[in-house]
């Protein structure tokens, strides 16, 4: 029983601390096939290594607890070439040199239906991805992407922005 209480407290501290490192509220948001994605604070995690940046982002409120009744999405972009702090802007043609990658998990939608994996379209021309601002823990930016499954489905990104924390210790 000690045990557990020590667990339970320990996470309570982890909790409480990450929130109080959070100094900037993230969002996150995009039209996949002209509808409505979005992530929350709770959803979007940005991991900037040296020279790499990692964003990953689910569907608002996918963090709840419990969690909730609709699909919960997954979006990823991760790019290398990038330097902490600076502006950044990537086309296709960066895209197709294999500087980025994206990846979105579209979440069954029907009973027995499995998920949908897309990867990005490196022939595609539509593609953007830009860091507009980098100030402090702090990166915002946008971003655009044809994406296309195993199967051959497309699936398109457009309007995307995000604005996100460094939160790691």
């Amino acid at each position: 029983m000690r045990a557990i209480r020590s667990c339970f407290t320990l996470f309570a501290i982890v909790c409480v601390s990450g929130g109080a490192h959070a100094g900037t509220p993230q969002s996150l948001s995009a039209k996949i096939d002209g509808a409505a994605f979005a992530g929350d604070d709770d959803t979007i995690l940005l991991v900037p290594l040296p020279n790499t940046f990692s964003l990953m982002a689910s569907t608002a409120g996918a963090a709840a607890y419990p969690p909730p009744k609709t699909p919960i999405d997954r979006l990823s972009i991760t790019c290398t070439m990038y330097t902490p702090g600076q502006s950044f802007k990537l086309t296709s043609k960066d895209f197709a040199a294999a500087a980025c990658n994206a990846t979105f998990s579209k979440a069954a939608r029907a009973p027995g239906e499995k998920a949908t994996e897309y990867a990005l379209d490196k022939d595609s021309t539509a593609t953007l991805f830009e860091i507009t601002a980098a100030h402090d823990k702090v990166i915002e930016g946008r971003f655009a992407f044809r994406l296309k499954s195993e199967r051959g489905e497309t699936l398109t990104i457009s309007d995307g922005h995000f604005v996100a924390e460094d939160r790691q210790l």
